[in-house]
């Protein structure tokens, strides 16, 4: 009987191949692209699993008084020790310590920087990480270092790395740099589910100034009375603020805006969720297909299924029958899914901007979850059509063919639409979004910043040749990279007396200054000759002036002093510039000084190069050819700034990517199944649009009678998404401090796109089809 029901289903399918294409089609996508999201879920909220101590690490998080409301992971050196000392609940503690450099040095080549981390000797029982060969025993030595087993293969390739040497060139400070030489002393083994991402470990001591700090504390320790005590006993913090212990999984879904930890995993809980509602919607259109299209097929068969009961089939028969039918359909598609996933993984880690690896698919945590997932979407529709159609009698086909099929293809074609209005109207959103951080970002495209320490004789000489290089369109001189500018604590007074808690950007410029990043001078005198009257003339942002309370006019010429202690007692506000944004769109704008750059040989200088739009690789190549003429012996530190500040709102593009790909596999399912319900429904109303022809009935009559039906499905579609899409995507909007509005116009755009590629996918079959002779048709029929 089983070979029987086999063969019936194998010539089914082949007789509607379109059908059988489809639904498979549709389900596949469906399936890889949720079981990618899901993966990616499950492996986020898996970080650090493996850590025996994972629930007894504690995170340390305090104030931060320039920005009322803000904490930041820090811990000054020293604190932890007093801690211990003090609270006995305290096991150990860990802090990590990133320290800038300029370029390292390799078998006599220069490389680029690496992230490494001076920490405490304890790393190893705070994160588990294997050794492939040497021993923890480095960290008793501050010249010894343990690298990554990737960073040693890169650096090594299949070598033995120990005892290596390793020559960095480490910023210190503001002033010239310092050579340190690190001889290899472990490697430790690759490990998936890390908190922690590093290319090489030190630990110096010596030079620990503080950083992000973790405790190791007893599983049940209350948190919150452990805090009170510390805040109660004044334990010392920056600038009278507090601390505040976070639970691991805080620590990794916490958001930083006012550090950058390269080294430490962000949970991106934002993009989870968007992604995971994405992938379960898009899923559900994959399954409306799929269920459409099999109900379609089946009821083809209506004639066949009932003359085998007729003929004796028992009603358990053609249970099997349909259940074996709907079960190698999803089998099939399952497997095709498998492939497709290893085929996405490239386009899905670029989207969300992850490292994923393939291998997690088969994971322990994970494959379970596939497979019971792809049992439950394999069983449960299988049973249900089973079991409902194998029980209806002749006329209950009939009946269910002329009126509850009609509705349930409406219903489950309605919510397609319905979700794929909803993906691309949030996708357009976010593009607004998008486009508002490149908007902000105009003034640092193809602006490169070159940082070093020079003598003003070098720096004049760079400055000219780099001029004349082809392709330069400005160069300015000033003291710190825009994007790595130290933002300092201070405080503005009001002229009432108040005094406002806030961080003050300073920076210096030449007269190039504004020129270079477009800045636009709201009042006072000129930048170009403001230095010429008064060499103690600064300008200020208009987010000074307002925090000020004072118009830009009356601001002008006023002594800066008044309001704000520089150090330099003699300085006068020249005059206000415009707002411009050099941080995450999720932040207040900051208050920013700027002065007249002096040449100081004891610290940084920075050339911000401005390029032309065209040959820029030429003339990147033409810059670096004559930095190293001017500097034979120093590397060369280049930021490109545009690309910097689009890292820094990464976040919203990310979310802009995975919204796009998820919009656009939704409506080509929601396609896929229109034109196979069209197909459908064209053969089944052939003898009518036959009969209607011949009663006189004209082409563009029968493309509205066959198309109404989609029209009106996809205005219901509209009704329904427009007010959950409105209140989800304006919730996700409120993060930005700078944002666009959820518009009408996004969302008529997501209708009429929608409605353009539906009619496309089914309009010529439709056209084709009312402009056939009808004598064909009533012949076919």
């Amino acid at each position: 009987m089983f070979k029987t029901a086999l063969k019936l289903i194998f010539r089914n399918w082949w007789r509607n191949k379109t059908f059988t294409l489809i639904s498979i089609l549709s389900l596949t996508v469906g399936i890889a692209c949720t079981a990618l999201l899901i993966s990616f879920v499950s492996y986020e909220y898996g970080i650090e699993k493996d850590n025996p101590n994972r629930d007894k690490l504690v995170w340390v998080m305090q104030d931060m008084p320039s920005y009322p409301g803000e904490k930041v992971a820090y811990m000054r050196s020293g604190v932890p020790e007093q801690l211990q000392e003090k609270y006995p609940e305290m096991e150990g503690f860990l802090q990590l310590n990133s320290f800038g450099m300029k370029y390292i040095e390799v078998n006599n080549q220069h490389l680029e920087p690496m992230e490494i981390l001076n920490v405490d000797a304890s790393f190893p029982e705070f994160f588990p990480f294997e050794l492939l060969y040497g021993s923890w025993n480095a960290f008793h030595n501050p010249q010894s270092i343990v690298l990554s087993e990737k960073q040693a293969q890169k650096f090594f390739g299949n070598e033995n790395a120990l005892g290596k040497q390793i020559t960095v060139c480490k910023e210190d400070g503001f002033s010239s740099e310092k050579i340190i030489v690190y001889t290899v002393g472990a490697v430790t083994k690759s490990r998936t589910q890390s908190a922690i991402i590093f290319d090489g470990l030190v630990c110096d001591p010596e030079n620990n100034w503080g950083g992000p700090t973790l405790l190791m504390m007893p599983v049940h320790t209350d948190r919150s009375r452990f805090e009170e005590k510390v805040k109660k006993d004044r334990i010392p913090t920056l600038a009278g603020g507090q601390y505040y212990f976070y639970s691991f999984d805080q620590s990794i879904s916490s958001t930083y805006n006012q550090q950058q930890l390269n080294y430490w995993h962000y949970k991106k809980n934002s993009l989870l969720l968007v992604g995971l509602i994405s992938a379960i919607l898009v899923f559900l259109t994959a399954v409306f297909n799929y269920v459409n299209m099999s109900f379609s097929r089946v009821l083809q068969q209506v004639k066949a299924l009932h003359t085998q009961k007729l003929m004796g089939a028992r009603e358990s028969d053609v249970r099997i029958q349909i259940f074996a039918d709907t079960f190698l359909a999803v089998l099939i598609s399952f497997v095709l899914a498998i492939l497709m996933m290893h085929d996405l993984l490239p386009v899905f880690n670029q989207v969300v901007s992850v490292d994923f690896s393939p291998g997690y698919f088969y994971s322990k945590d994970f494959y379970p979850i596939l497979i019971l997932f792809v049992v439950v979407l394999t069983v449960i529709p299988a049973w249900i059509m089973s079991r409902k159609l194998s029980r209806l009698s002749g006329s209950d086909y009939r009946l269910f063919f002329v009126t509850k099929k009609n509705r349930w293809i409406g219903t489950l074609v309605t919510a397609q639409f319905l979700i794929a209005i909803a993906l691309i109207t949030a996708a357009i959103t976010a593009n607004r979004q998008v486009s508002l951080v490149k908007q902000n970002g105009d003034r640092y495209r193809n602006l490169i910043e070159i940082s070093e320490v020079m003598e003003i004789g070098k720096l004049r000489e760079l400055e000219t040749r780099i001029q004349n290089i082809p392709g330069v369109s400005g160069v300015s001189t000033g003291n710190l990279p825009m994007m790595n500018a130290w933002i300092m604590h201070n405080t503005l007074r009001k002229e009432s007396g108040e005094e406002i808690e806030t961080a003050v950007l300073q920076l210096s410029g030449d007269k190039e200054f504004l020129h270079i990043l477009k800045l636009r001078q709201l009042s006072g005198t000129d930048w170009e000759t403001l230095f010429e009257t008064n060499p103690h003339a600064v300008l200020v942002n208009k987010t000074f002036a307002d925090a000020l309370d004072k118009p830009e006019t009356e601001l002008t010429n006023e002594p800066l002093s008044k309001y704000f202690d520089s150090g330099d007692s003699l300085a006068v506000i020249g005059g206000v510039i415009e707002d411009f944004y050099f941080n995450s769109l999720e932040e207040k704008n900051t208050s920013i000084l700027i002065g007249q750059y002096v040449h100081d040989p004891r610290y940084t200088s920075t050339l911000r190069v401005k390029l032309t739009d065209k040959g820029n690789s030429e003339t990147f190549s033409t810059i670096k050819s004559v930095w190293r003429q001017t500097f034979p012996d120093a590397g060369f530190n280049c930021i490109d700034t545009y690309h910097e500040f689009i890292k820094l709102n990464s976040k919203i593009f990310e979310m802009s990517r995975l919204l796009n790909m998820y919009s656009l596999i939704s409506i080509l399912l929601t396609c896929f199944g229109l034109f196979g319900i069209t197909f459908y429904a064209v053969q089944q109303r052939t003898k009518e649009i036959g009969i209607r022809k011949i009663n006189g009935a004209k082409t563009p009559q029968l493309l509205w009678l066959l198309m109404i039906p989609m029209f009106v499905w996809m205005a219901v579609g509209f009704a329904v998404a427009l007010p959950p899409a409105w209140w989800l995507m304006e919730r996700w909007l409120q993060q930005f401090v700078y944002r666009v509005d959820v518009s009408v116009g996004s969302f008529l755009l997501a209708l009429l796109l929608v409605a353009v590629v539906a009619f496309a996918t089914v309009g010529w079959h439709v056209w084709r089809t009312a402009r056939s002779n009808p004598v064909e048709s009533l012949k076919a029929e």
